[in-house]
């Protein structure tokens, strides 16, 4: 369990923490405005791209685990799933170009609307799920982490002046493709995968196992990604930029929550709900970790947010760190929920976990259209805190009150 969460550490360090650290080279050459401009592709990338990965980044793994060394079973799962994935691809190619138009700032600069097409099909097959099922985490840290950096020079090589932010996304895309295409590539040649053409029967019913999952993924999706969405629509990009540099310093923060479960699911999974005692115990000390770790977090947050927005932006540094001073609490309730998340997946509790999210998803976009027309950037932040607390407070209420979810009592 530690082996794989340094291992995830590494492969978020690389896709989540390199975008941040390029954060004041971007605001340098673009300026906040183009910044903010950024800001709302990666958003909507961020967003169809969910489509993509339905639900297999959690399912997955699992069901690969439990197929074991099948080596056929295993090859007619990932082409399932990949042929699954090519469908779904084409919806989103759609749904990109509809909802590039709502953004004039982005529909207008033609170049930059092909380069998210470009953006969006290297994300169309995500193979990490596949390689934590396999428990070969390792090697997709070293592919991911040599197309990865390759990237990252690429940027600092080619992206050199205030209009260059329209190639930006071919770049990503380019090594983001390279990166699949390698571990595929890996995969026939080592593990004997085998592709396999699906029925539709098949396809129809990898998606009707994962809709809820789907749904419960979009709905966090929505809440790391709605806020730049929807205040694009009513503010200016130099707002969205302003924004968006604190907004960035918490996704880390929701990141490194993400983190951590990608190291600890993997063992709870194996542990499963053959020794409750035992599960119990482990979800309870994540739970009471978390609290402390994240604890830590939202005081730093607050006390150093002119020292942290500083970092990563030359330019309206007290406005971005009041907005980074009020969103401190979101990674803290975030983490929050992780156990209890984990025990209703484990115990099979599809409707509940679904439920809570797809309630969150109302109330998120509801109060997100409502809250940010009136109060523009405040009252985006408040949505955001709100739905992470109903969140929390719903999947623990439903985990407290069952005897066998109720990891809380020793």
């Amino acid at each position: 369990m530690i082996k794989n969460v340094f291992l995830s550490v590494g492969i978020n360090f690389i896709n989540f923490l390199f975008p941040v650290i390029l954060i004041p080279y971007y605001i340098h050459i673009f300026g906040i405005a183009n910044y903010g401009i950024i800001a709302i592709a990666v958003s909507l990338i961020n967003y169809i791209s969910v489509i993509n990965d339905y639900s297999w980044n959690i399912l997955g793994p699992v069901y690969l685990g439990k197929l074991g060394i099948d080596t056929k079973a295993i090859s007619n799962y990932i082409s399932t799933v990949i042929n699954t994935k090519l469908l779904l691809s084409v919806l989103s190619f759609f749904i990109l170009f509809g909802f590039v138009h709502l953004y004039p700032e982005i529909s207008n600069k033609p170049l930059l609307m092909a380069s998210l097409f470009v953006m969006l099909f290297s994300r169309t097959q995500n193979t990490h799920w596949i390689f934590i099922g396999l428990n070969n985490v390792f090697t997709y840290f070293i592919i991911n982490t040599i197309f990865k950096v390759s990237s990252f020079i690429a940027i600092l090589l080619f992206v050199k002046d205030k209009n260059s932010f329209q190639i930006l996304f071919f770049i990503l895309g380019l090594f983001d493709s390279l990166i699949f295409i390698s571990s595929y590539t890996y995969l026939f040649l080592r593990k004997k995968f085998k592709y396999n053409f699906s029925s539709f029967d098949a396809i129809r019913t990898e998606l009707k196992f994962g809709f809820k999952m789907f749904l419960t993924n979009l709905t966090i999706c929505s809440i790391l990604n709605s806020g730049t969405l929807i205040l694009g629509l009513f503010c200016n990009s130099k707002i969205i930029g302003i924004y968006s540099v604190s907004e960035k310093v918490i996704m880390l923060g929701k990141h490194c929550v993400g983190v951590l479960f990608q190291g600890v699911f993997p063992k709870i999974c194996k542990l499963g709900v053959s020794n409750l005692t035992e599960l119990n115990r482990n979800l309870r000390l994540i739970f009471k970790s978390y609290l402390v770790l994240f604890s830590i977090g939202t005081v730093i947050l607050i006390a150093f947010a002119p020292q942290i927005i500083g970092v990563l932006s030359s330019s309206n540094i007290l406005e971005s760190s009041k907005y980074l001073m009020m969103f401190a609490p979101i990674p803290l309730i975030a983490s929050l929920n992780q156990s209890a998340y984990m025990a209703l997946v484990i115990h099979e509790k599809k409707n509940i976990y679904f439920s809570g999210y797809f309630l969150a998803l109302i109330i998120n976009i509801i109060l997100s259209f409502v809250l940010s027309f009136l109060f523009e950037v405040k009252g985006m932040i408040v949505t955001l805190l709100i739905t992470e607390l109903f969140i929390t407070l719903y999947l623990n209420y439903y985990v407290y009150k069952d005897k066998n979810l109720n990891f809380f009592h020793k």
